[in-house]
């Protein structure tokens, strides 16, 4: 008996483990690079070598509003009481396709707040990438900063976005780093743990994965709730573009292939932070990480390599994120439908239960290694914020393994359906199937008992 459990085993682990393995290895070795990189190279570090500027320049703030009212005021008054001089600051709001009372909103902050230079621009098309056109056509800032309607700038954000382009010549674009607007550690009820994972999520991509992004030159997206350009580059460039769903992810592209000439670069500024509203259902999350993904796949395959051949394709910087991200998506899958498939076959379930028990564990070490390294990166204010829920992390791999199946749904629904900027939940597409298949066999009940009648 123990010699067919010990033969069962060695099977096991040696043909599924590598089903698991392999997309943990990879994993691993990213994230050690990752942190690696952002231990040796922190920005805190180059932050202390930026001395005070003796002149502060014009900047110009783009705000495109679609049925803003409930946030609008927010937003705008973030900007007005930044640690930068007011009558440096243009403020550009473009009407995108709004029909809620985010106008009377805008009135009521230029009564409010009389001196601040402020535009209303309305536009007869609704879309965020016209938006953010019309008003980039019409700034007068040395630099132009994009903020969501529904997002709102900590005090500090324009002054040390621009203190580092200032410092650095070189600098052409940047994002700032990404925050949800939530007081931490306050309520443990299901949505709120959903909220502080996103939270951590936020504080680990843009201060590990888009810090290294930077050190290497290599930045994926310019977040589309707060970024920076350069006035001369973002002219000169096709700016955004309405032929994906992720217009932001498409400018970055477009710049790195144009505009990104010599040691030219773009960057993460993580200490310039912007505060957006967390996700307030399952639903709306997977909307945002479908879009997401098949963003990153449409401008992946716009500016796809010419040559098309593998090996130059994989020395790319998108070929690498493809590999990673696609490519291993079956492997992925694997973990979910075949390993507890296992038992049915005559694998002891306390061995099938090992597997995915080691995965948690491999993962959750993971998570919190990269806690570890955001969180020194991270401003000592909001440092002790994130400390609060510092025990979201035993919840992050169930959570990450979430919205990879989320992301997956955009890999599938890339490949079948066109591109639009919500995707519906699945389960209520589900609902209104049955719904619609029900109501169908109902007319046809209804039918046949009239033709019956008569």
């Amino acid at each position: 008996m123990f010699d067919i459990f010990w033969e069962r085993s060695l099977a096991f682990l040696l043909f599924w483990g590598i089903w698991m393995l392999a997309p943990l290895a990879i994993d691993v070795t990213m994230a050690l690079v990752y942190m690696a990189m952002v231990y040796l190279f922190p920005e805190r570090k180059e932050r202390e070598r930026i001395s005070d500027l003796s002149y502060l320049p014009n900047v110009s703030v783009v705000v495109p509003v679609h049925n803003s009212a409930d946030t609008l005021f927010k937003c705008l008054h973030s900007i007005v009481h930044q640690q930068y001089p007011l009558d440096k600051i243009q403020i550009i709001c473009v009407n995108n396709g709004t029909t809620d009372g985010s106008f009377d909103v805008f009135s009521q902050f230029q009564d409010t707040y009389p001196l601040t230079n402020m535009n209303w621009i309305n536009m007869e098309s609704a879309g965020k990438s016209i938006a953010l056109n019309a008003g980039i056509y019409v700034i007068k800032g040395d630099y132009i900063l994009n903020v969501d309607s529904d997002a709102w700038l900590d005090e500090y954000a324009v002054l040390r976005m621009v203190e580092s382009f200032e410092h650095d010549p070189l600098l052409v674009a940047a994002t700032g780093g990404i925050h949800i607007d939530k007081e931490l550690g306050l309520q443990t009820r299901l949505v709120d743990i959903i909220h502080y994972c996103e939270e951590i999520e936020y504080l680990v991509a843009f201060n590990v994965g888009r810090r290294y992004q930077s050190l290497t030159n290599n930045l994926f997206t310019l977040a589309g709730a707060f970024s920076a350009f350069r006035r001369d580059v973002i002219l000169k460039s096709f700016m955004y573009s309405e032929r994906t769903v992720s217009e932001d992810t498409d400018l970055t592209f477009q710049l790195r292939q144009h505009q990104l000439e010599g040691k030219a670069r773009m960057a993460c500024i993580s200490s310039a932070i912007a505060y957006v509203e967390p996700i307030s259902s399952w639903s709306k999350l997977y909307s945002q990480r479908v879009r997401w993904q098949r963003g990153q796949i449409e401008v992946s395959a716009l500016y796809a390599n010419e040559k098309g051949d593998f090996a130059h394709g994989l020395r790319s910087f998108t070929g690498r994120m493809l590999v990673v991200d696609h490519t291993l998506a079956f492997s992925r899958m694997t973990w979910t439908f075949l390993i507890p498939f296992l038992y049915f076959l005559g694998y002891p379930l306390p061995l099938v239960l090992a597997a995915f028990a080691g995965l948690y564990v491999c993962y959750l070490i993971l998570d919190f290694l990269y806690f570890l390294v955001a969180l020194r990166e991270a401003p000592p204010n909001y440092r002790e914020r994130v400390k609060k829920i510092w025990w979201v992390i035993f919840f992050l791999p169930i959570y990450r393994f979430v919205t990879y199946w989320f992301r997956l749904s955009g890999i599938l629904i890339s490949m079948s359906e066109p591109g639009i900027w919500k995707t519906e939940n699945p389960v209520q597409q589900l609902r209104e199937a049955l719904h619609n298949t029900k109501n169908g066999l109902l007319n046809k009940v209804r039918g046949l008992g009239l033709r019956s009648e008569g």
